[in-house]
């Protein structure tokens, strides 16, 4: 067969196939003449899976190791035949509800029959949400409107992209809404909450992508890449030690903020928030282990005194 048969059957590009060719999911003949393609049967039912798999957006590695083993193919399609088959039931429920929410306008009582008809589908729709990736990031959007749920997202975001799928999950989630809705908010100073109320949405999403690269870094560092930052953190804090006028002038802010982690950490912070995210995130786990692990190999000592080299 050729590429333009093979196109017109897969809805492949001839770029694509060149592609997967070069991938080696694919080997058709080449004609030594003429450098033309004769593809088999075998080329294009590859290519079919390989264009219903992209569908997916599933990596080619992924996909590789479908083609490779037929039983891996049938494994996917059955899983999400049964997502689909979980989805129609959730939107056979949703639209269901919304029917009787717009009968209730008709009937007599019809404003209490509303509000209890949108109350099971506000639950039915948080219900269907939480197995989906980028449920708990929406959710703090919406629990918690104004800056307060501006700054834990801008903070969080790329921990809060797996979806809560367990109920060990669902329990990390329900501690965590609980705890940010009873903490007292944190009194800020005067200028603190000038700098909050000025913050525009590009200021946000240039502080999330900013944290966003920082994480990533710090998933994916290798054992040379932690020396090099290793060895640049130690240096900028040695000139600092090295200045006694600069480390004075440090006194203050390592003291405020000792005063805040003093008073989140009251708060249950560590315990009901953090340690629940790490349910909640694998990342979130990764992450936090290795800056635990990168700042104790710093043995440096900040208290109210500056910064001082730990013991040897």
């Amino acid at each position: 067969m050729k590429i333009s048969a093979v196109q017109k059957y897969t809805a492949l590009t001839k770029k694509a196939i060149n592609y997967y060719e070069q991938e080696g999911l694919i080997k058709p003949i080449v004609d030594s003449n003429n450098g033309y393609r004769e593809y088999s049967q075998h080329d294009v039912d590859a290519l079919t899976q390989i264009s219903v798999l992209r569908q997916f957006d599933m990596p080619i590695k992924k996909i590789k190791e479908i083609i490779a083993e037929p039983d891996k193919l049938k494994d996917f399609l059955e899983q999400h035949l049964e997502r689909l088959t979980d989805e129609a039931r959730r939107i056979e429920r949703n639209r269901y509800i919304l029917q009787l929410c717009l009968k209730s306008f008709d009937s007599f009582n019809g404003l209490q029959q509303l509000t209890k008809h949108l109350s099971a589908l506000n639950k039915a729709m948080e219900m269907d949400g939480r197995n989906r990736e980028g449920f708990m990031k929406n959710q703090l959007q919406r629990i918690f409107p104004g800056n307060f749920g501006r700054m834990l997202i801008a903070y969080y975001s790329p921990f809060l992209n797996e979806p809560v799928d367990t109920l060990k999950k669902e329990e990390a989630w329900i501690k965590i809404v609980q705890f940010l809705d009873d903490i007292d908010d944190i009194e800020y100073s005067d200028d603190m909450k000038k700098i909050y109320e000025q913050l525009t949405e590009e200021d946000l999403k240039k502080h999330e992508q900013f944290i966003a690269e920082d994480i990533k870094k710090w998933l994916n560092i290798t054992k040379e890449e932690l020396y090099l930052e290793k060895e640049k953190i130690t240096k900028d804090i040695k000139n600092l030690i090295a200045s006694p006028q600069v480390n004075v002038t440090m006194l203050s802010s390592i003291k405020l903020s000792g005063e805040l982690k003093s008073k989140i950490k009251s708060l249950g912070y560590y315990e009901n928030f953090v340690d629940n995210l790490k349910i909640l995130s694998s990342d979130f786990r990764e992450y936090s282990q290795n800056r635990l692990k990168f700042t104790e190999s710093l043995n440096l000592i900040i208290d109210e005194l500056g910064i001082t080299e730990g013991p040897k």
